[in-house]
């Protein structure tokens, strides 16, 4: 439901993205520029968010629950299926976020399928489907639980692997989402053949260090606290996995976001062009942390369309048929 997210337009989340000191947010801005997507596309997006599932409900049909086991511990996967894909190989895109997956209609699923991906929402431990599941992740649990990411690939390609032939993967978020994102893209490379990370921390103690003490005594149970758990938040920072990445990779960052760094994800990305890998970063000077307003949602939806598209050589083309 667009504006259902406090976090869309609270105002403690609309102010300005942290800069370390001795860093030029002009510069950053200019070394990492909003570009518009393609119209056609943009256009098309904008009708199916506008049409509220009226007409157009692939994302309504019957879900599959897959059930997935990583050692003694078992989450659900749910999966949408477009109608092209029923019964040959297309790509399948992972959607985590630190919500618990529903059935029935969501534009966010209509998008992908009439794309022609398979669309999953894995219930890794730090969802939010109960209390208990939700804290399975928190301060030290966290990295022992991030290797749900690493189960859910395996689960997904030998779900959808036909004649043979496994699936692309992709793997994509928005803040808690894009923060998993990054971490399967570095510290568990090769399970996903691409990751579109939006609002996500790439340095988590260097991003408390130096965020305001409210934000850090908020997130000190999840997260760790930068005086007590350094070694914790270095375990669970992208950054420390940063050599890993072999897959294409794209950060789209708010400038208005007091959540993320453009510091950090300017280190995070030099890195990765250091050494020819393929990565991309958008700063959005508009964008605060999450963004539900239409053109927002088409904006960003558009760009990772045109980026799974383009990495997994797939033509670009959304389906509006009923």
């Amino acid at each position: 439901m667009l504006g259902a997210h406090a976090d869309a337009d609270s105002p403690r989340v609309v102010g300005a993205a942290l800069v370390h000191e001795g860093s030029s947010r002009q510069a950053l801005l200019r070394r990492y520029p909003r570009r518009e997507p393609a119209p056609a596309l943009a256009s098309t997006l904008a009708a199916i968010l506008a049409d509220s599932g009226q007409r157009l409900r692939w994302s309504a049909a019957p879900v599959e629950e897959l059930a997935c086991d990583n050692g003694d511990v078992t989450f659900r996967i749910q999966v949408r299926v477009p109608p092209s894909c029923l019964e040959r190989t297309c790509p399948v895109l992972a959607y985590y976020s630190g919500g618990c997956p529903h059935p029935g209609y969501h534009w966010r699923p209509e998008f992908f399928l009439r794309a022609g991906f398979i669309y999953a929402e894995p219930a890794i431990r730090g969802a939010r489907c109960t209390e208990a599941w939700a804290r399975a992740d928190d301060g030290p649990l966290r990295e022992v639980a991030a290797t749900d990411l690493e189960a859910s690939s395996r689960c997904l390609r030998t779900r959808f692997t036909r004649e043979g032939a496994p699936p692309k993967l992709g793997i994509l978020g928005w803040s808690y989402g894009g923060n998993q994102t990054l971490v399967g893209m570095t510290r568990f490379a090769g399970h996903y053949d691409a990751g579109f990370a939006l609002a996500a921390k790439t340095d988590l103690h260097a991003f408390f260090s130096q965020a305001p003490p409210e934000l850090r005594r908020a997130r000190a149970s999840e997260y760790g606290d930068p005086a007590t758990d350094a070694e914790q938040l270095h375990a669970n920072s992208p950054i420390t996995y940063v050599e890993r990445v072999k897959a294409p990779l794209a950060l789209m960052l708010g400038d208005r976001d007091p959540k993320v760094s453009l510091s950090d994800a300017d280190v995070f990305v030099r890195a990765l062009q250091a050494r020819g890998q393929d990565v991309s970063l958008m700063i959005v000077p508009e964008h605060a942390h999450l963004t539900e307003r239409p053109e927002e949602v088409v904006f960003q939806h558009a760009h990772v369309l045109q980026f799974f598209t383009t990495k997994f050589g797939m033509p670009l083309s959304v389906d509006t048929r009923p």
